[in-house]
């Protein structure tokens, strides 16, 4: 093959899965077709669009993909810098990003027809599409470079794609068995957890919508206004549990849907993998939802043969994110020397116990809760409103720094996480309180997730590892059972600390991916 630096890759799809693809190299003076062993064994960068639409039907052909596979919509989605939009079509789909580079938009739809089968393929609109790919490729190249966002792409963002897209395309081995019995429970266990959270909260037998759950909050004494609803849900501990039975309900109906799609006869699932599904440029996995299976349903999951899993989490990530950009001396002294939330727990309410209500607490303050919603919480846990006000008042140095985050953003129309991955401004004079929410956690949450990536790409390199299901800031991986567990969890440890501004220590452990089974007694 051609060993120019990048050749220009089209198919068509056989939706069949009869084996019939066609695919197609422009390699910058010629047009040609070639068979799919070509494909895979390319050594140059390989730029396409959508790869994932024939991804598997190569790896079940030839049991590998090619190593450097450049997909223009992940590129697009980087460059973009803006959070999703709702409805069917995204700013870096190739109907809004190559579209207007054809003179005639009728040649845009005809490539579009024959892509999907609609029509015979014609190599000469395949060809020009071809050419519109290459240009529209080096647009984005140059534009990454005065983003300053190409190094990140090919050391980070190009590598992970291309180690999880050949993951999914191998597929993720289950148990036939287990998903069976999980099928056969699921309807009854949403069921009945609806009917427990309609009693327990007097609200109808349904999941309630944005509106509803706004109106319940604010009957509950929350002020909801200018907040969205995942964010209340997510970090609002409130009275009578009904965040939590709400999110617990949304859990069980996430669970039964996923389920709902899994075959009873699927050995392996082959899910869609999304490696810039955010702004902050979160891992996620779809078609299965994957990552939206409760806990207690993963066992499903079961290492192939002569492997383990093993699960690797990291410990009160966001925590040491927080403490090392801000340099609070407050955050960087819990972080270092105690349990964050249990500290946090016990101050405030007198117990351990409440760990996982102080953890929640504790980020809403730090993600841009207001203290009357934050005191509202620790009283329906009777916990110490006073000392919660006087906890939280010491963090005045990450303040400041929410504050000077709000002015670059402000003044520039962007704000970067610790290695480029900007978040672009779309209005304009002084920021919302929702921008400001969106900042501070673009810049924790985005910093979090290229940490995560270069862990998973550390881990990924040594031997015999195939990283499975990354979960945020944790990651199912399997391996040789020679495989030393703790090494893992020195990659993710090391990885941290060297990639953080200050002088903090990453922390890792080894963690259950599903909880296990008692023993039935004899």
């Amino acid at each position: 093959m051609n060993n120019k630096e990048y050749l220009y890759l089209l198919y068509q799809k056989d939706f069949t899965e009869k084996g019939e693809d066609r695919y197609f190299i422009y390699n910058g003076d010629s047009f040609s077709e070639v068979n799919s062993s070509d494909v895979v064994n390319i050594e140059c960068y390989i730029v396409t669009h959508d790869f994932w639409l024939v991804a598997n039907s190569l790896y079940k052909s030839h049991g590998k993909l090619p190593d450097k596979v450049l997909d223009v919509v992940l590129l697009s989605k980087i460059i973009a810098g803006r959070k999703a939009s709702k409805g069917d079509t995204q700013h870096w789909d190739i109907s809004h990003t190559i579209k207007p580079l054809f003179k005639d938009s009728k040649d845009f739809d005809s490539y579009i027809s024959s892509y999907y089968r609609r029509t015979e393929l014609d190599e000469k609109t395949y060809m020009l599409f071809s050419h519109k790919l290459a240009e529209y490729t080096n647009k984005m190249l140059k534009e990454a470079t005065e983003a300053n966002e190409l190094g990140r792409f090919y050391s980070l963002e190009l590598p992970v794609y291309n180690i999880l897209i050949s993951s999914a395309s191998k597929g993720l081995r289950v148990s036939k068995e287990i998903i069976r019995e999980h099928k056969d429970n699921l309807k009854t266990n949403f069921y009945r957890e609806l009917k427990r959270f309609a009693e327990k909260q007097n609200v109808q037998y349904e999941i309630p919508n944005e509106n509803e759950i706004k109106e319940k909050l604010l009957e509950l004494g929350y002020d909801v206004k200018g907040y969205p609803v995942d964010f209340l849900i997510d970090f609002l501990p409130s009275v009578n549990n009904y965040s939590e039975d709400l999110r617990s309900l949304q859990k069980a109906n996430k669970s039964y849907r996923v389920f709902n799609s899994i075959s009873y006869s699927n050995s392996r699932l082959y899910p869609i993998v999304e490696t810039h599904w955010t702004s902050t440029a979160r891992i996620y996995h779809k078609s299965p939802s994957i990552q939206n299976i409760s806990k207690k349903y993963r066992d499903i999951f079961i290492p192939d043969d002569g492997m383990e899993h093993t699960y690797v989490d990291y410990d009160q990530f966001e925590v040491g994110i927080m403490a090392a950009l801000s340099n609070d001396p407050k955050m960087l002294e819990i972080y270092e020397k105690t349990d964050t939330y249990e500290n946090l727990a016990e101050l405030v309410f007198g117990t351990k116990e409440l760990r996982d209500k102080a953890k929640v607490i504790f980020l809403s303050f730090t993600y841009g809760m207001s203290m009357t919603n934050i005191l509202r919480s620790v009283e329906q846990y009777n916990g110490d409103k006073d000392k919660a006000r006087s906890y939280f008042s010491e963090f005045v140095v990450y303040e400041d720094w929410k504050e000077t985050l709000y002015s670059v953003f402000e003044s520039e129309g962007k704000v970067e996480t610790v290695c480029a991955n900007s978040l672009k401004r779309e209005l304009e004079g002084e920021l919302t309180e929702k921008e400001k929410r969106m900042v501070v956690s673009h810049v924790i949450q985005g910093t979090g997730t290229f940490i995560f990536k270069k862990a998973l790409l550390n881990l990924s390199n040594e031997e015999g590892v195939e990283i499975l299901i990354p979960m945020h800031d944790a990651v199912l991986f399997q391996h040789p059972s020679s495989f030393d567990k703790q090494l893992a969890v020195k990659i993710f440890e090391e990885t941290m600390t060297s990639i953080l501004p200050r002088s903090l220590t990453g922390k890792a452990s080894i963690e259950e991916f599903f909880p296990k089974k008692e023993a039935e007694p004899f």
